[in-house]
């Protein structure tokens, strides 16, 4: 009798939506390179490219089961680099959350995101399915608590609401209780009640109040979201071709190659481009959802889950910066925008998703039977 041995490790839909996503950023990057800094940021970004599918490669080969045993020991790991940054990290737009090694910055915090997502999904993974009692909130709150702080320290506003988000979506499709979760919502608005009094910084309290109407400080902080919304509006529906943006080409729209890449997009790919890139996004969210479905236990399912939260909520926030709906808190566009921490971490998870996809095709397999010598199936 021989089994059914059939190696499934890639998801090529799921790939293939990714790397379409990848090569619309990677155009943007070209297009925003014909300035001298700019042509260093897009031959870094080939080489991140290059690291993040071997890190894709090297990652679906890994039975995803053994994450469920070292998950504790990425987290503390997290854990430990947030405070290494916080006492030796370069300050870059206002935090101090870089390390410097050599000519390379590392951005922690994109690790602790993958600690985060496999500590939650190990603990609701073993938490009874029919105990929804609020210990569990409090266990879990506590554990993204700690990160969300150290990163809150830097100051990263932005990177703590995902950390905050990852928490907060898995929590909701683990299932928490209705009351539970009116309890949370409750605390968190009080927290920010008193966050926005006491913890917040002058700088972070002006990004959200201009977020709201960039014309009341548009010579500071006004002035990203202004030329961002007037480079989106300015593409109309072809674009003005790589590398004719006036806005992203005569500097009038800072940071083109990281927060504001979609501004470059719209611009020079105008709607067409978008909506390529959506497109894309729509892809990836939609194969994420049938991974996360399928997934062979609940120990998968929550870790696609969390992967699904990064992605969501960055998509999200990173677009409502560049249109003027969010504050500038500084999140990179998934797969898009140029960084080599953000963008290896992001194939990292999508190397866990992969290998849970194939081992959820796998135990399909074993379920149906085994084939035997004939061709014909033997039913377990």
């Amino acid at each position: 009798m021989k089994s059914l041995n059939v190696k499934y490790k890639i998801n090529f839909k799921l790939l293939i939506s990714i790397l379409v996503v990848l090569g619309v950023g990677l155009l943007a990057l070209y297009s925003v390179s014909f300035e001298s800094v700019g042509q260093n940021n897009f031959s870094r970004q080939l080489i991140f490219v290059g690291i993040a599918i071997l890190v894709l490669i090297f990652i679906s080969n890994i039975n995803y089961g053994l994450w469920e045993v070292y998950a504790k020991y990425v987290y503390l790991f997290g854990l430990f680099m947030l405070i290494v940054v916080l006492l030796f990290g370069e300050k870059q737009h206002g935090t101090f959350g870089w390390l410097k090694i050599y000519s390379y910055h590392i951005q922690p915090v994109e690790i602790m995101k993958i600690g985060l997502i496999l500590i939650l999904a190990k603990y609701f993974f073993k938490v009874n399915k029919n105990d929804r009692r609020l210990k569990h909130v409090v266990i879990t709150g506590i554990l993204t608590f700690v990160p969300f702080a150290l990163t809150l320290m830097q100051p990263d506003l932005g990177s703590a609401s995902v950390l905050a988000a990852i928490w907060f979506i898995m929590l909701i499709n683990w299932g928490i209780k209705k009351r539970h979760l009116v309890m949370l919502v409750s605390l968190t608005i009080m927290l920010s009640i008193l966050g926005w009094f006491f913890f917040l910084s002058d700088r972070q309290k002006n990004l959200i109040t201009v977020a709201l109407d960039p014309q009341r400080d548009p010579a500071g902080v006004g002035y990203h979201v202004i030329q961002s919304i007037t480079a989106i509006g300015s593409g109309k529906f072809f674009g003005k071709g790589l590398g004719h943006g006036s806005q992203s080409q005569l500097h009038f729209l800072p940071e083109s190659h990281t927060d504001f890449i979609f501004a470059v997009i719209g611009e020079e790919l105008g709607f067409v481009g978008v909506l390529v890139l959506m497109a894309g996004f729509l892809f990836i969210f939609y194969e994420l959802f049938k991974i996360a479905l399928n997934s062979a236990d609940n120990f998968g399912r929550y870790i696609v889950e969390g992967v699904m939260a990064v992605f969501v909520i960055q998509l999200i926030v990173n677009i409502g910066m560049n249109v003027g709906m969010f504050p500038v808190i500084g999140l990179p566009l998934p797969f898009v925008s140029y960084g080599g921490s953000a963008l290896i971490v992001e194939f990292f998870l999508i190397g866990i998703v992969f290998s849970i996809h194939s081992a959820s095709i796998k135990s399909k397999s074993r379920n149906m039977g085994h084939i035997l010598s004939d061709g014909q199936y033997d039913l377990d």
